[in-house]
């Protein structure tokens, strides 16, 4: 079922008309969506969320944390094909007490540590001005940007300039060039092009990008160990964001069979706001369909088969001479 096909469901079984007034269906847009992040972080649902294939991922040399790419959520691993091995997740605090000056130079990445959420996909290297610019002509004299910082000394500081189109506007009532943070970076309004942070008036690297559509962005980030002195590519196997339903031809991230649950948790909720007695009727049906959903998800034929014990080999990673590893 679409989006479109799941609030015309919504508004039938609620005796509402085919077009209800604006704030009805800003309303039950707004429930549908939240039913639709219940049911993708409740456990046992969420796995619906792993991304169909590994993203590939630039680790840049000499940059010791980067962001991944939005859509990651969480990692589930992280895999470097041209040496055939699987990168080790530790805690940070492992990190440090294995390299606390970060002077293992070199070399492939070993392992990782997660770091959390920052707002732009690269923090500056050294103190810094900062430029904000659409790719889009058009988005001027209206949408603003917003961009709080640490400066030198451990300062905060904020700023709110309004777009020039493609041309960079620098942040800062004059050009400030102690920037060493990045805090905060989002928008007034939606853009029509892509809003970009840069640390330099021309070329520069990107720090941050906000999409169309978007007001803020979110980078899930990593800290490399050890730190690569040329670019690699890794494979991060991954947990995706959860996307709101917004065009009419949008779908849910569950199986097809169960896009009904939408509706259910919808009509649930409404009778919850309106103090309908059908509530916990509604409630009731809502709770069998997800304890299907469930069952549908966590049974099958991959789940079963990986309790099993494997004795098979694997490829060796010290080279044809010597025997694979093997699986207990």
């Amino acid at each position: 079922m679409t989006f479109a096909d799941i609030l015309l469901d919504c508004y039938r079984r609620l005796r509402l008309p085919p077009a209800p007034p604006a704030a009805t269906i800003t309303r039950i847009k707004s429930l549908c969506n939240e039913v639709h992040r219940e049911l993708l972080t409740a456990p046992g649902i969420a796995r619906l969320r792993d991304g169909p294939v590994p993203i590939p991922v630039t680790i840049t040399a000499n940059v010791v944390r980067s962001g991944l790419p939005p859509v990651v959520s969480r990692i589930r691993g992280i895999t470097d094909r041209t040496n055939n091995r699987t990168l080790t997740e530790l805690p940070l605090a492992d990190l440090r007490e294995m390299d606390p000056g970060q002077l293992f130079l070199g070399g492939p990445a070993s392992a990782y540590a997660d770091v959390g959420y920052m707002p732009v996909q690269f923090q500056p290297t050294a103190a810094t001005g900062l430029w904000a610019v659409s790719s889009s002509a058009t988005d001027t004299a209206g949408p603003a940007v917003f961009v709080q910082t640490i400066t030198t000394g451990g300062y905060v500081y904020a700023d709110t300039k309004v777009l020039n189109g493609v041309t960079r506007v620098a942040i800062g009532a004059t050009v400030r060039t102690d920037h060493e943070q990045v805090t905060r970076f989002y928008l007034s309004a939606a853009c029509v092009g892509y809003v970009s942070l840069y640390n330099a008036a021309a070329a520069g690297t990107e720090l941050a990008r906000i999409e169309p559509g978007q007001t803020s962005q979110h980078y899930l980030t990593v800290e490399w160990f050890p730190v690569a002195t040329v670019d690699a590519t890794v494979y991060v196997d991954y947990t995706r964001n959860i996307p709101d339903l917004v065009q009419p031809f949008d779908e849910p991230l569950l199986p097809v069979d169960f896009h009904d649950l939408l509706g259910l948790g919808v009509r649930a909720k409404e009778y919850e706001l309106l103090d309908d007695n059908r509530e916990s009727d509604a409630k009731g049906m809502y709770e069998r369909r997800v304890a299907a959903l469930k069952s549908y998800v966590l049974n099958n034929g991959e789940a079963i088969a990986s309790l099993r014990p494997r004795s098979g080999g694997r490829w060796s990673r010290l080279g044809s001479t010597y025997p694979a590893e093997r699986y207990s």
